[in-house]
This record gives structure tokens, C-alpha cells and sequence, in this order.
């Protein structure tokens, strides 16, 4: 008696292929029409085991769809059946489950955005299976190959972060056009020469070799100039663009208990050319969360409410239905801002916000915990 996986397919691959990993079986049989027909070959890179291949179903007509059921049912009455609904169209889950569950040697399952297994015959659930954050992004389509590990991180990159956040402080709106708001001129020499100067004034200017060495020096009127030095293995990937900031929401997130694995500037890029040169996207973190990825967005505050809009599609685009979505700021957001993150399904959180109590770290956790778990509904 062989143990075979009856899947249907439909635009989301992640449910199709972790019912697989979940019940192991001999062989699998992917039900699809010809436009889940790409979610199918995404499936079949990730998996080593038979196939047996079907043609295309029809998605509309209950005869032609019955009769592909009870015709699978015929096939594989000797064996153990496992039938997957979680993905595919309502037509094949209600038909194909009339189907299999009259059927003594099968079982009806399906698998929730939690990447908990229920068997709907026995009615018991399975959740000791590893999820795979890397094979989802290839599912989707998007393969992550460009990003940064938090473990690469040092205690001298803790140090030039700290150091960062005092320049901050000390002159702010000199920092910022140093550091942050780059011209063209700069964003180039930046991205293309090995070291430079950034000067905006005699007593207010940067120099930097990468990737390890940063000076920074910045002049106010009350308190005079100040060095802030800076050495890291990091150093200067941390100093430009806020990615300082982006490493201290990293920094928070791994103290959290779900946090597996946590990635920095992750560049996702066009397919044709895989260079990170003109990426089609970037996350500044990704962690995963044993069950599911949670997509973070770290700015020190939003300029334009489409930032939200963007984030909120490159979540759906390379998670797909079953992640989350964090939109982490330093200042704190305005009413607009916050509906906008309900809306698109966004958990919002901002380190300056006063109503939210003193420790940060702990009611960030508390507020990802109510809704890690959560169905995502569109």
C-alpha cells in the first residue's frame, strides 16, 4: 500500500507544497487548471518524488470535475490517500471532498496560513514539520539571495550603531543631509568609490573607507564641534540611508522568542539579470518565524503615505497570503498613517509613541504575539 498525496493547485503554491512535506507521501497527483499550471513546476522543483501526471481541469463544470475525482478515488482504492483542499478552486475543495471522504482509505486535509495540518477525518491537527522560509520565496517566485545575516553582526557594530544614534542627536538636520538625504552626486561616488568625504560645511562632514571606517564630525553653536568615530566590520553600510535604524529594529526582534532567523537589506532582483544594481525590491528585514515570515519596513519616519502602499504589495508579491507585515518608525505616526497600516493589514509600531508604554521592546513582542497567529483575510 503506497501513500499518495492528492493536491489541488491554485495561485498559492506555499499550502500546496507544505501539505506535501507534511504527509511524506510515495507519490504526489497535482490537480490544476492551465493557469495554476505555473504554481505546479514551482512545486515540482522543490520536491523529489513521483508524480503522477494529469492534464488540466476543467474549473467550472461539476460533471467533468466529479468524474476526475471519483476516476483518482478508483485508481488508488488500494492505497493511502491523503486529499489536500487548501489550495485550487471552491468547485474541486466541495466536489473532491464529497468524494474522498465517503472513500474509507482516504483523508481530507487541510493546510491553514499557520502551517498547521487538520485532518478532517480524524479531526486532529500536525505541526512538527520544518518550514522552509527559503523554498517559500522561490515558491513565490522570488528567490532571496542577496541579504545580510543578523549573525554577521558584531558588538563593534552595536558600538558604531549607539555612535550613530548620539550624532543623531547631537545635529540632527546636519546628520540627516550627510548621511541620509544623499544627492545624486554622492548616492554615486557612495555606491562606486572605495572611500570619500561628504562636506556640507568647514565644521560639518563625513569621511568614510569601506567597509569598516566612518568619521563623522558635525558643529553646533552651543556645544562646538564633535567626532564621532566609528569602525566596524559594518561601519559604513550602517552609517548611510538610516540602516542603523533598520539594524536596531533587528536587534529588538531578536530578543523575541519566534525570531529563527533574522536577514537585513534583503534585495530581491529582476530575474533576468540577478544583479543588485537596480533590485526589484528590498525588505530592510525578513525574519522567520518558525510558522511563517514576518516582513519589516524600518523608516525613522514616513514621508509619503505610498510608502505603506509599496510595502504592502512586496508583502503579498514575495510572501504571499499567509505572512505578516511590520512598519516599524522612530517618530510617531499620524492618525492617517495608522489607518492606512490597518487597512492594508500592516501591524504598525513607532518607537516614540508614548502610549504604548515604557519598554518598547516587550510591548512590540506583545502586540506581534496577538497577531502572529492571526488569518490573514486578504
Amino acid at each position: 500500500m503506497a501513500k499518495v498525496h492528492i493536491t489541488l493547485v491554485g495561485g498559492q503554491p506555499a499550502p500546496v507544497y507544505h501539505g506535501i512535506v507534511a504527509t511524506q507521501p510515495d507519490k504526489v497527483v497535482f490537480i490544476y487548471s492551465e493557469s495554476s499550471l505555473d504554481a505546479v513546476t514551482k512545486v515540482k522543483r522543490e520536491i523529489q518524488i513521483s508524480v503522477d501526471e494529469q492534464p488540466p481541469l476543467d474549473t467550472t463544470d461539476p460533471q467533468i470535475i466529479m468524474e476526475r475525482a471519483k476516476s483518482l478515488a478508483e485508481t488508488y482504492k488500494n492505497d493511502e490517500v491523503t486529499i489536500n483542499i487548501s489550495s485550487g478552486l471552491k468547485s474541486w475543495s466541495h466536489l473532491f471532498g464529497r468524494v474522498f471522504d465517503a472513500v474509507p482509505n482516504a483523508s481530507v486535509i487541510y493546510m491553514d496560513q499557520n502551517n498547521v495540518l487538520w485532518d478532517y477525518r480524524t479531526m486532529e491537527k500536525k505541526t512538527d514539520f520544518l518550514f522552509d522560509m527559503d523554498v517559500l520565496f522561490r515558491l513565490q517566485g522570488n528567490a532571496l539571495t542577496h541579504f545580510v545575516s543578523y549573525s554577521d553582526y558584531t558588538e563593534e557594530d552595536k558600538k558604531t550603531m549607539d555612535t550613530l544614534i548620539n550624532a543623531r542627536k547631537y545635529n540632527c538636520g546636519s546628520f540627516n543631509k550627510l548621511m541620509t538625504l544623499l544627492s545624486k552626486e554622492w548616492e554615486g561616488k557612495l555606491n562606486n568609490q572605495q572611500s570619500g568625504c561628504f562636506s556640507i560645511s568647514e565644521n560639518n562632514f563625513v569621511e568614510w573607507e569601506k567597509p569598516d571606517f566612518v568619521r563623522l564630525t558635525l558643529n553646533t553653536k552651543k556645544y562646538g564641534n564633535q567626532e564621532f568615530l566609528m569602525e566596524s566590520p559594518h561601519a559604513v553600510s550602517m552609517a548611510f540611508h538610516t540602516a542603523w535604524f533598520e539594524y536596531k529594529v533587528a536587534r529588538m526582534l531578536s530578543h523575541w522568542r519566534y525570531a529563527k532567523d533574522i536577514r537585513l537589506n534583503c534585495i530581491f532582483p529582476p530575474k533576468n539579470t540577478n544583479s543588485v544594481k537596480y533590485p526589484k525590491n528590498e525588505i530592510d528585514v525578513v525574519v522567520n518565524t518558525g510558522t511563517k515570515i514576518l516582513f519589516v519596513e524600518c523608516k525613522t519616519q514616513i514621508n509619503s503615505s505610498t510608502d505603506i502602499d509599496k510595502f504592502r504589495t512586496a508583502v503579498k508579491n514575495y510572501g504571499g497570503m499567509g505572512s505578516k507585515a511590520l512598519f516599524v518608525t522612530d517618530n510617531v505616526m499620524n492618525d492617517l498613517q495608522k489607518e492606512k497600516c490597518r487597512e492594508s493589514g500592516i501591524i504598525a509600531f513607532s518607537l516614540q509613541d508614548t502610549t504604548i508604554g515604557s519598554n518598547k521592546k516587550q510591548e512590540l513582542f506583545k502586540i506581534l504575539e496577538q497577531e502572529l497567529f492571526n488569518i490573514n483575510t486578504k
